[in-house]
């Protein structure tokens, strides 16, 4: 039977904060949850690794912001507000803004419902499971370059993989590809609330354009359903959101990102 559109977005919301609450713990961060709000505290000033969302409406917006500016500002470090798909946040928006928040990423919500086409592989390219800690050190090194683009210093990236937890945890499945025995490629899906979300979908700089992240993708999706997902969803980049429409996935939602920029940034 077909879920309905609004069961979707409930169950990829909840599997995005899962997968935030790991990435949290993953780098040794601290997680505060109580009367409906989550706040995780990285180990670095960069607002991706800082994040608040609103779990349920015991908490207004005001009081939402004003909680994570007292624990994100004593700390100097910038965070990041999520703004789900599945409820009303308008009002944790309003407030954010006028606390002086911007808008930092609108990534689109995708699903796909069944397995999809294995990777069209070159001679000169393997995708491996992570399983050990050299794959977890290669997957944090093309994280690490790939996500220079969008700001982050190699060592934040780094960071948020630093116990190798994340990575090779029962519930997550990471892939690598080499090319030419070199770390090129990488994705990880998290399973949580009987489905999976991808992520860290990377590619390091000098070798984009080859379908590399592409294949990655097909694989860990496939994997992920090996896991027992009932579907699999991600959240989508402009650049990323075409090539995942090619490999079957679909738009449901759009999320909104709004960020308190880190002292000094």
């Amino acid at each position: 039977m077909t879920m309905e559109r609004a069961e979707l977005i409930l169950l990829a919301d909840l599997n995005y904060i899962e997968a935030m609450r790991d990435q949290t713990r993953g780098c040794e961060g601290t997680i505060i949850e109580e009367e409906g709000v989550c706040m995780m505290l990285g180990p670095a000033p960069h607002p991706v690794l800082n994040v608040l969302v609103r779990l349920d409406d015991r908490c207004s917006g005001d009081e939402c912001v004003e909680q994570a500016m007292g624990l994100f500002d004593a700390s100097r470090h910038g965070f990041t507000v999520i703004l789900r798909n599945s409820v009303d946040d308008s009002d944790v928006r309003e407030a954010a803004i006028a606390a002086g928040l911007v808008p930092l990423l609108s990534p689109t919500e995708m699903v796909v419902h069944e397995r999809v086409d294995a990777p069209d592989l070159g001679d000169d390219v393997v995708i491996r499971v992570v399983a050990d800690p050299a794959g977890v050190a290669d997957f944090a090194n093309i994280a690490a370059d790939a996500w220079t683009t969008y700001g982050m210093s190699p060592e934040v990236t780094r960071q948020t993989f630093a116990n190798g937890t994340l990575a090779r945890a029962p519930h997550v499945r990471a892939v690598v590809a080499y090319r030419d025995g070199r770390p090129v490629s990488c994705a990880l899906a998290h399973a949580s609330h009987g489905i999976a979300g991808l992520y860290w979908v990377s590619t390091v700089r000098d070798s984009r354009g080859r379908g590399l992240g592409e294949a990655c993708t097909r694989a860990v999706t496939n994997l992920a359903f090996d896991l027992g997902a009932r579907f699999v969803s991600l959240q989508a980049s402009p650049m990323g959101e075409p090539i995942y429409g090619r490999i079957g996935f679909e738009a449901i939602a759009t999320y909104e990102l709004l960020a308190a920029l880190e002292p000094g940034a």
